[in-house]
């Protein structure tokens, strides 16, 4: 199995991210949250720091696991990107035509048909 097949493990790099910024989270919000409960504010620290992690080093480690896999993260990086630009086009082409308020089912739709070409693509290639 390569690496970009194997589920998402949390890592010492995943954890000192989130610790630095969880207090970068904690210097910026500590005088806006003074009003709240201990607990509220340590849950709101842990949420937002995590949320940012995810965010912002999440690509780091799907670009690592694609650099350990080879041909085969190669190739899930590709399919990642045609279907990123496939949602571009979409968002684009409602923008374009006037449709930008469009009715929420046509996202969850476009979403639908995404998720279904990653899992297709993903599953036509053989695993090397």
């Amino acid at each position: 199995m390569q690496p970009i097949d194997r589920p998402f493990r949390p890592c010492w790099d995943f954890f000192v991210a989130w610790s630095l910024l969880a207090l970068a989270t904690f210097w910026m919000i500590r005088r806006m949250a003074s009003d709240q409960p201990w607990y509220a504010f340590c849950a709101l620290i842990v949420v937002l720091s995590l949320f940012a992690t995810i965010i912002l080093y999440g690509p780091v480690l799907l670009a690592r696991q694609i650099v350990r896999s080879g041909s085969r993260g190669r190739f899930v990086a590709r399919v990642l990107v045609s279907m990123l630009l496939a949602a571009v086009l979409f968002a684009a082409v409602l923008l374009f035509t006037g449709h930008g308020d469009h009715p929420p089912w046509w996202t969850g739709a476009a979403t639908c048909v995404a998720i279904i070409y990653l899992h297709w693509r993903l599953r036509d290639e053989p695993h090397a």
